[in-house]
């Protein structure tokens, strides 16, 4: 084993259907978005891969990891409570720190690298 992975938009065996997103976070008037993903790590303590959602919104309360990620296609935006609303487009990359606040809007279907750490 190489210890190194190569990751590709389409994942490294494609993406498969996920459901990340809880109902019960999304904001009033958003649909439950479409996902799909591919987990490349998990070890326990920190996973990586490719996830892909249709256009919602949601609420963060208290964000329970570091998230850093990488936008491959599509469009977010990302508001911290009391702060103001950041969009993140293809190249963009994001740092979202564990105990975020506040709200994740996908406004056009996003694709995106992620490294999740607790």
């Amino acid at each position: 084993m190489t210890k190194l992975i190569r990751l590709a938009p389409e994942g490294s065996k494609g993406l498969a259907p996920c459901a990340v997103v809880p109902t019960e976070a999304l904001l009033p008037g958003s649909e439950q978005p479409v996902e799909r993903g591919a987990v490349e790590l998990s070890d326990g303590e920190t996973t990586g891969g490719i996830w892909e959602a249709t256009p919602y919104a949601e609420r963060f309360d208290n964000y329970p990891y570091h998230e850093m990620a990488h936008v491959i296609s599509g469009r977010v935006i990302i508001t911290p409570e009391g702060g103001e609303a950041q969009n993140f487009g293809p190249g963009e990359t994001y740092l979202m720190e564990k105990g975020f606040t506040g709200t994740f809007e996908v406004t056009e279907t996003l694709r995106k690298f992620y490294f999740v750490a607790a």
